[in-house]
């Protein structure tokens, strides 16, 4: 008798990029507490480049195979 295969449930993707961008907000909620002010002008140049590595994560996450 064999033994059935476990299944691999789907990955859901919003929920991960939505989580990844909550755990940025909080990251810099917890700089703000314990170290001081942020630098906005490398947030303005580092938010975009996140934004896109997380969407291009999100694309190959949901690439058909």
């Amino acid at each position: 008798m064999s033994t059935p295969r476990p299944t691999r449930g789907r990955l859901d993707v919003v929920s991960l990029v939505l989580g990844l961008l909550l755990v940025v907000v909080a990251g810099g909620a917890l700089w703000l507490t314990f170290v001081g002010p942020l630098d906005w002008g490398l947030i303005g140049t580092a938010a975009p480049l996140v934004l896109v590595a997380v969407g291009a994560l999100g694309l190959l996450l949901t690439r058909r195979r």
